[in-house]
């Protein structure tokens, strides 16, 4: 599922509500190895209630609330 800057998402793991505040497209070897993920990822940049943020692959977001 595709999500975008200012979407309101949820950690599937946790169900943490957050909101989409940035996306990285993985498109480089080097990207992919200093990120440790595999090259074609969608990674968001995702803002919590507390003002925290994680960058977390788009595999492990849901639609909040769920589409």
């Amino acid at each position: 599922m595709k999500f975008d800057f200012g979407d309101s998402v949820r950690l599937a793991a946790t169900l943490e509500r957050c909101e989409v505040v940035g996306i990285t497209h993985v498109e480089s070897v080097q990207q992919a190895e200093a990120l440790n993920v595999p090259l074609g990822t969608v990674l968001y940049t995702v803002e919590f209630g507390d003002g925290s943020d994680a960058l977390v692959p788009e595999v492990a977001l849901e639609a909040f609330p769920p589409r």
